[in-house]
């Protein structure tokens, strides 16, 4: 089987630094909030470009404590076609979310922010991006962008296993230029109190970062070659499907758009290819975010693909298609 995800072949290739990683942390006698968690948030905010960060348990947590550490109150803009977290982190921090529907590239389309929203949630879906507003307040939602710049107020990250930097169990992270948000966030996830917003316990552990450290240094090549895969199924497959995934964004997932997503999907599933629908429903039925998740699925893109994979994979879906109408063009 080809996976979306190889943790087995990460794990295989980092084991030796990440059990010294985690000899040094037993040793240490520090188990939680010690050297490990302060050297990860600062190596995120490097990244980031951001001046402060903070790790918590999830991303979902992530962004609720971005919400209230900026003290957001009432309409909260988000996209319709993204994943339930979003929507339900805005209502737990007891704001509305005001839903609009998106553009073809799954990205909140911002025509349909009205005046009457007080905040913006951008999620950068699959790794894209853009350019974002100025003038009103945005929150991203970069659970599928880490390694992009901070473009507006608040990022939050979030580090499950099928995300770009994966951890072995959760996690996400909230950064930001503003001390105050941060301060804030490190309050919320110890039990702390902010805004009338009562936080509760999410953090990292120091096994989590130390090795989320490691990662960190490979960090770039595994970019490098989500880059070589993606350049390659544009080159092989460009003129099958439309390639959704934007070769110059953050390359988290790979999405392809057919009108016969459910036959291919049946196919390569024949040919051992995993394969995700992205999403399975929007969120709220608005036309855009309606015919995206009819057509978009996600192929294998993990940097531990081999040159073998990829090749099955582009042969597989090249071969659907030769044998298909070629009615799938868009």
């Amino acid at each position: 089987m080809i996976h979306l995800h190889n943790l087995n072949r990460l794990n295989k290739e980092l084991n030796t630094a990440l059990i010294k990683a985690n000899d040094l942390v037993l040793k240490s006698g520090r188990v939680m909030m010690g050297e490990y968690t302060l050297e990860f948030e600062s190596r995120i905010a490097k990244v980031s470009g951001a001046n402060y960060a903070c790790v918590v348990g999830s991303g979902s947590d992530a962004l609720l404590y971005a919400l209230v550490s900026s003290n957001t109150t009432g309409l909260v803009g988000m996209p319709a076609q993204t994943f339930i977290a979003t929507k339900n982190s805005i209502l737990r921090a007891g704001c509305i979310p005001y839903l609009v529907d998106v553009k073809n590239n799954a990205l909140l389309n911002w025509d349909l922010i009205p005046n009457s929203v007080d905040c913006a949630v951008w999620v950068g879906l699959f790794g894209n991006s853009e350019p974002l507003p100025d003038n009103l307040f945005v929150i991203e939602d970069g659970a599928q962008h880490f390694g992009a710049r901070l473009q507006s107020n608040i990022a939050t990250y979030s580090f499950d296993p099928t995300k770009s930097l994966p951890n072995f169990g959760n996690g996400g992270a909230v950064v930001s230029n503003d001390k105050r948000v941060i301060d804030n966030v490190k309050l919320l996830r110890r039990h702390q109190i902010v805004n009338g917003h009562t936080g509760g316990n999410s953090i990292m552990s120091e096994r989590e970062c130390a090795e989320m450290c490691v990662k960190l240094d490979y960090f770039p090549l595994w970019q490098e070659r989500r880059q070589e895969i993606a350049r390659d199924y544009y080159t092989h497959l460009g003129h099958l499907v439309n390639c959704v995934t934007q070769l110059d964004g953050q390359i988290s997932k790979f999405i392809i758009e057919t009108t016969m997503r459910a036959d291919l999907q049946k196919y390569l599933s024949h040919k051992h290819i995993e394969t995700k629908r992205a999403y399975e429903h929007p969120i709220y039925e608005f036309d855009q975010a309606s015919k995206n998740c009819k057509r978009f699925l996600q192929l294998p893109c993990d940097p531990y693909m081999t040159d073998e994979e990829l090749l099955a994979v582009i042969m597989a879906v090249k071969e659907f298609f030769e044998e298909s109408p070629l009615e799938s063009l868009l």
